[in-house]
């Protein structure tokens, strides 16, 4: 059993790593994540999901109060309220971008620090705090990420060719049953940040301003976003359910997120 004695910083994917398939994060595992705490050692949730989702699954997982939100366009400590880096997205681009999207009748979510706006067309169900709104106009707030969603796959199509031919913005993030080809779904989407922006780059900038050297961090993930995490992070472990690529690339592969792949890990080699 190898154990990991200079491990200063953990940073945790959510969806497939942190969380099971019912979106919980298990009793045990934030269990385990607070002794890691305790003992001195920084956990930082690390998503593409926006910031108040990333702040709950943290505060239920026990974890630091420094999170990274929005593929790593934000690092917020929301003890103290303090956002430590961001990339904004320029109104102007986000209007046009939401001019296309409106044109094409998609749907589309802004994460922003403390709400998250979307258009009537949204599919999937907001919380309750969000608003709906029918113009750019209407956001007061900063934006760090762009969903866009779309009920077809020739919709989502389009989408997707939008962001490739505009010079400042990128795909992060794109759903499951479009990368596998499904056409017959009612649901796609893509997250879209500034051009630049990963979860490793938000990682870099976080090393740096702790002065945390890259080999005393370790990273858990499971998707594709997660590979410029693997990038810059000097313990890579991949889920049991992560793609072949990810586990490739991998130091440790670790149970599945249904197995609390992420606490044993943790429990065995850090604790």
């Amino acid at each position: 059993m190898q154990k990991l004695d200079n491990v200063k910083v953990i940073f945790i994917d959510i969806d497939g790593t942190l969380t099971n398939r019912k979106k919980e994060v298990t009793t045990y595992t934030s269990e385990i994540i607070k002794k890691v705490v305790e003992k001195g050692i920084k956990v930082i949730i690390c998503s593409g999901r926006g910031n108040q989702y990333v702040e709950d699954k943290s505060r239920i997982a026990n974890a630091s109060s420094h999170i990274i939100s929005s593929n790593g366009a934000q690092i917020y400590n929301y003890y103290t309220k303090e956002i430590l880096y961001k990339s904004v997205i320029n109104k102007e681009v986000l209007k046009e971008a939401i001019e296309f999207i409106n044109k094409k009748q998609g749907g589309y979510i802004l994460n922003c620090t403390n709400i998250r706006y979307s258009n009537k067309n949204l599919n999937r169900k907001m919380n309750k705090n969000d608003k709906v709104i029918n113009s750019i106009d209407e956001v007061e707030d900063e934006v760090y990420q762009l969903v866009m969603e779309a009920s077809s796959y020739n919709q989502m199509s389009e989408m997707i060719e939008y962001v490739k031919n505009n010079e400042y913005l990128q795909i992060l993030n794109c759903s499951h049953s479009y990368l596998k080809g499904k056409k017959d779904e009612s649901h796609y989407y893509i997250d879209v940040n500034n051009t630049g922006v990963s979860k490793g780059n938000a990682i870099k900038k976080y090393l740096e301003l702790f002065n945390i050297k890259k080999e005393d961090s370790v990273c858990f993930g499971d998707h594709i976003n997660d590979v410029s995490m693997f990038e810059v992070c000097g313990i890579k472990v991949a889920m049991g359910n992560a793609n072949d690529d990810l586990k490739e690339q991998a130091d440790y592969v670790t149970l599945t997120n249904e197995e609390d792949g992420v606490a044993k890990f943790l429990e065995m080699h850090v604790l």
